[in-house]
């Protein structure tokens, strides 16, 4: 193996590994589609092992590759983070923020004025959506910057840590015995809500969607008008609702952090918004 690794070739890895084809990471790093094949090749050599399994439909990281990705991921962000750290002139310009809608209205609150006031010359844009759409836009290269939630854990980005979401309802609900439970979720997008509904089927348990939703302040809503029951992390409960214990228990997520280590700008926020409390 070589005793040093090219920056350029661990980039251009980074970037096959989010797009899961070689034209699109071409057009991240500003290089032929040639070029980039080259490079990859190159930095098998250079490790002596496959990256990618390769198909019609893409490329997939190998095991060896989902290894060399997390190992160096921490790496290229130090190294750009240093950079910027010479270069603080650089730092204006647009960056692109999604983070998920049940946690928007904290995040608005808590942390975004503190950013704008930290970085006036940066112009955000922050976008409020599922996880599911919020994955779907980081890896199409339409979001610099993404807190999202999954279920399983992701070959990319930095895991803040686990979340667990509760079976809550108001401290008044009730319905009629033998009737179907009624539930209010997100719409598909958000791994809450195939949670939820699996762990119904599964126990066997007779349920009715009452309302379904992409708005979370419409969920949370239904769910305090004591109509329904919803999904919640504990610290998001406050007064009026109770966990459900007698309901399944719902498997924890995975909280990450997504970052566009090639982007200077998205690198300068990383730090600030991977101290965002959900």
């Amino acid at each position: 193996m070589a005793k040093q690794l090219n920056i350029d070739l661990l980039r251009t890895f980074h970037a096959v590994a989010r797009f899961g084809r070689f034209n699109e990471a071409a057009e991240h790093v500003h290089r032929s589609a040639s070029t980039v094949t080259t490079q990859i090749q190159k930095l098998e050599d250079q490790v002596g092992q496959r990256l990618f399994s390769r198909s019609n439909q893409g490329v997939e990281l190998t095991l060896y590759g989902r290894k060399l990705l997390v190992e160096t991921t921490e790496f290229l962000k130090s190294h750009d983070r240093l950079l910027i750290s010479l270069m603080p002139q650089r730092m204006q310009g647009k960056i692109r923020l999604g983070i998920p809608d049940t946690y928007a209205p904290a995040f608005m609150q808590d942390l975004l004025p503190q950013l704008i006031a930290d970085n006036p010359l940066l112009e955000l844009e922050v976008e409020a959506r599922t996880s599911g759409e919020l994955l779907n836009l980081f890896m199409a290269n339409q979001l610099d910057l993404a807190i999202t939630v999954s279920a399983q854990p992701l070959a990319q980005g930095e895991r803040l840590g686990p979340v667990q979401p509760l079976w809550v309802a108001a401290e008044h609900f009730s319905y009629p015995p033998n009737a179907a439970l009624p539930i209010t979720v997100p719409v598909v997008g958000c791994p809450y809500r195939a949670a939820a509904l699996q762990a119904l089927k599964d126990h066997g348990i007779f349920h009715r969607v009452l309302l379904e939703s992409p708005n979370s302040s419409a969920v949370e809503a239904c769910v305090r008008s004591g109509v329904a029951v919803g999904l919640m992390e504990e610290s998001r409960m406050g007064e009026g609702l109770m966990h459900m214990t007698e309901l399944p228990p719902l498997p924890a997520q995975h909280l990450y952090l997504l970052c566009d280590t090639g982007n200077a700008l998205a690198l300068h926020l990383h730090e600030q918004v991977r101290h965002f409390k959900v």
